[in-house]
């Protein structure tokens, strides 16, 4: 597993797949591009998100980009309690109106354990999570 950086004001860790970061009490992440996640990249992005917030819970600051395709059974763990572990609450900052209709439609579908919601800016999305902390 790729180490984890620490700054001052926030954490951060990298591998071929995600950053994430967490800064100011939010967890960040941006996928890379390309990605075409399947149920143990799945189970892999969660077990490395739980390292890096350490048994503690942030709401989820996800940034579209990066995924082409995810497979039913890694959006289904996702969704899980499992998949959501040490997430109080996700959002998701879509760069187009299709791509947020996309992920409302998934969000829907499968039904996700903490409250989520797709947004096209992240001003939208930090005071959407600010406001429900």
């Amino acid at each position: 597993m790729p180490e984890l950086l620490s700054m001052t004001n926030s954490k951060v860790y990298e591998n071929h797949q995600i950053k994430m970061e967490i800064i100011d009490g939010v967890l960040h992440a941006h996928y890379k591009a390309g990605l075409q996640l399947n149920l143990e990249d799945a189970q892999k992005l969660v077990a490395e998100r739980v390292q890096l917030c350490e048994g503690k819970e942030y709401p989820f600051l996800i940034y579209d980009g990066g995924v082409v395709s995810m497979d039913r059974d890694a959006r289904v763990f996702f969704s899980s309690y499992e998949g959501t572990k040490g997430i109080s609450m996700a959002a998701f900052v879509e760069t187009s109106v299709f791509s947020k209709m996309l992920i409302n439609f998934f969000l829907r579908l499968t039904k996700p354990n903490v409250k989520s919601r797709a947004f096209n800016n992240v001003n939208e999305a930090l005071a959407w999570i600010k406001k429900n902390q």
